[in-house]
This record gives C-alpha cells, structure tokens and sequence, in this order.
C-alpha cells in the first residue's frame, strides 16, 4: 500500500511539475533530484528545467600553413567558420605567400604537424595536448621524417 502510495505521489508530483491544465509546451529538465525520501525510497522528485539558459555562442578557430615558408597563422573564438579562417590566412600571409587553410575547428583544439620537404598534417582534440598528438601521430604515420608540430590553437 505504501508503495502504491509512493508511486501516485510520483506521477501526482510529475504532473503537477509538467503543469497539468497549463498550455502544452515542450520543458525539458536540466536535472531531477529526489526531493523527499520516506524509509529510504524516494517518494517525490524535482525536476529543474534549462529555461532561460543559453547555450554559448559558436567558438571558431582555423590555423593557416604555408608548406614551403614555414609561415603559419592561427585565429579563435570567431563566431563563423568563414571569419576564422579568413582571420588565420591574414595573420598566416604575413609570414609568408603560400599560406593555406589547414584545418578549422569549432569549440575544441586544432594543431598542424609539418615533416621535412612539403608535407604537413593537422589533429584536433578536446585539448591542445590531443591535438598536437593526433597531427604528430598522422605525420608520422605518413612516413614524416623530422615531424613536428608548427602551430596549435584552441578555441572554446
């Protein structure tokens, strides 16, 4: 009996949270917690709805090579991929006249790994630490001789 008691307490406290009677409308919770336990079980739950909270805007970056100069330029926390790299072809151009877009990325970490003669490879990662693996690791992988990282940059 208790259990059933429990249970109708659960769905009564869902409903009541969803807003019975109120006009329909998607809330999705952030979280629930057991708001109230009775020996041991919990009896009542809250759920905290992500309302009003704004995911953060888009974080771009992009790293710029040039593969015979050696110039690089990198960019962050633009809010397009286009101005991103744009932004690191600038800074990139002038250093030198060869420059290209090696990678772009959007909220994480990019890096470009360069061998000897005019091969480079890129990495991405959750951090700059993973990033700069994953483009030694491609180089390397390659046949790259002298692998090593060139540039790298988050953008978060």
């Amino acid at each position: 009996m208790r259990e059933r008691r429990a249970i109708c307490g659960v769905v009564l406290g869902v409903l009541l949270a969803l807003g019975v009677g109120a006009p329909a409308r998607a809330q999705v919770p952030c979280s629930t917690v057991c708001s109230r336990y009775d020996q041991g079980q919990c009896v009542e739950y809250t759920h905290y709805s992500c309302e009003g909270i704004k995911a953060p805007p888009p974080s771009y970056g992009a790293i710029a090579y040039g593969r015979t100069s050696g110039a690089w330029g990198t960019s962050y926390q633009w809010t397009s991929q286009s101005k991103a790299e744009s932004v690191a072809m600038q800074n990139c151009k002038e250093h030198g006249d060869d420059c290209e877009v090696m990678v772009w990325f959007k909220q994480q970490c990019g890096a470009v790994a360069a061998a000897d003669g005019k091969d480079a490879f890129w990495g991405l990662g959750a951090n700059e630490g993973q990033a700069r693996a994953q483009a030694q690791r491609k180089c390397e992988d390659a046949g790259g001789k002298g692998c090593e990282i060139q540039a790298a940059q988050c953008s978060k």
